[in-house]
């Protein structure tokens, strides 16, 4: 992809799509088809720290990086719940290339949703060629000058960076007043204008996902390429930009219930993974001679782990596709009435998806602890890296289910209290 600066479009006319055909069932069977690629590259991603540019290119000719980029700028519009089912597929042969394409390619909604059409035609160019990393956490300044905004600041865990030519950050706005308090704001960065710290080591888990910090210093950057919005509390009353440019209300929703989806379809993959694994194993202790009766585990100590994990999961994975539609759902509802989606109503689709991903984290530890240390825990193994990569991502907040219902419970008490006494 090209990491410069894009041009602005001559024209509004649609970009052309790679494949007009192309179908979601067809993208997910590609996704599909490339498990044993990922399965055989998993111990190599992880120690360079990301998939590799091969990995990366076929990701781009599949049409990953476009599954939710408007059709407008060559993408093919797919519904979350498409991009979903193509993440659980990857994230199935390689929890980490799984997490790190995600992050990348999932942010086309965001740029879709938030920008105007001028910085939307910057940021998808004449090409369509899009991803971007993204940290909403407002951990750098943005200061309005003439010529654009100069945009500096460290943000870490930036999932995604070795692979795209954006970074989506949260900034404080500084005021020229320094009594007020600076405003919050998003800005889409070109990847000629910040650096990937090389970070991303001696960390338990996820080591693939190229989850790195970076770094932009006296970034000049144009100034429709920020809007100022709180990422994390988006104004969507009356619709977003994105809806009123692309008329579908999909690029007009709350963050949370899409983040979370993000998360939870990656680590609901990270079970599957782990339980075809665990089948693996299994079949080669069919295959193998029958020890002196009473000394270790037999093929009959698999069966309830293996059933277990087969119906959690397939709970898990209905979740995910059920909180992705949901999600899509609440979007329709509130542009027809803004009381129809709140932020409760994100926190409730988060919430769910949380337990989705809690579900699929107890199917990993489950079969972690039921094939053996030697099949399990020592170094090189696949279900240790699964177990890591578990481990690793419990550390997400995307993964803090007790925190979101404590504030959940407040929340939605306070309002029904309110309506009662109203």
């Amino acid at each position: 992809m090209d990491t410069q600066t894009k041009p602005f479009r001559i024209d509004a006319a649609y970009l052309p799509q790679p494949e007009p055909g192309l179908t979601p069932t067809e993208i997910i069977r590609r996704a599909i088809e490339l498990r044993p690629l990922l399965l055989e590259d998993q111990a190599n991603s992880e120690a360079r720290g990301t998939y590799s540019l091969e990995m990366h290119e076929r990701f781009r000719k599949a049409g990953f990086y476009r599954i939710l980029q408007p059709k407008m700028y060559g993408g093919y519009e797919f519904d979350l719940t498409v991009f979903a089912r193509v993440i659980m597929e990857i994230a199935r042969g390689c929890p980490g290339t799984g997490w790190g394409l995600c992050l990348a390619s999932a942010h086309a909604l965001n740029a879709a949703a938030i920008f105007s059409q001028e910085g939307q035609d910057i940021l998808f160019g004449s090409d369509g060629e899009f991803a971007a990393s993204a940290r909403g956490m407002p951990t750098g300044t943005a200061t309005e000058t003439d010529e654009g905004w100069i945009i500096n600041g460290v943000w870490d865990y930036c999932s995604g960076s070795p692979h795209s030519n954006y970074a989506m950050v949260g900034v404080r706005i500084v005021s020229e007043d320094p009594s007020l308090p600076p405003a919050l704001g998003v800005v889409a960065v070109p990847r000629s204008q910040w650096t990937m710290l090389d970070n991303w080591r001696g960390y338990i888990g996820l080591a693939a996902s190229g989850s790195n910090s970076i770094e932009i210093t006296n970034a000049l950057v144009p100034k429709p390429l920020l809007v100022r919005q709180n990422f994390f509390a988006l104004n969507i009353d009356g619709g977003t930009e994105g809806y009123h440019i692309h008329n579908n209300p999909m690029y007009s929703g709350r963050m949370f219930g899409f983040f979370q989806t993000e998360i939870t379809s990656i680590l609901v993959g990270l079970g599957f993974a782990a339980l075809d694994e665990f089948e693996r194993i299994m079949k080669l202790k069919m295959a193998a001679p029958a020890g002196p009766p009473g000394v270790g585990g037999g093929v009959q100590d698999f069966l309830r782990p293996y059933g277990l994990a087969l119906g959690m999961l397939e709970t898990a994975r209905n979740a995910v596709i059920s909180g992705a539609q949901s999600y899509l759902d609440y979007c329709e509802a509130g542009l027809l009435d803004p009381s129809a989606y709140t932020e409760v109503d994100d926190m409730r689709i988060q919430a769910g998806l949380q337990h989705a991903a809690r579900l699929s984290g107890d199917v990993v530890d489950l079969l972690y602890t039921s094939v053996g240390t030697s099949m399990a825990a020592k170094n090189g193994s696949r279900l240790q890296r699964y177990f890591r990569d578990m481990s690793m991502a419990r550390t997400n907040p995307g993964l803090a289910y007790e925190r979101t219902a404590a504030q959940l419970a407040s929340r939605t008490l306070s309002e029904r209290t309110a309506i009662r006494a109203g």
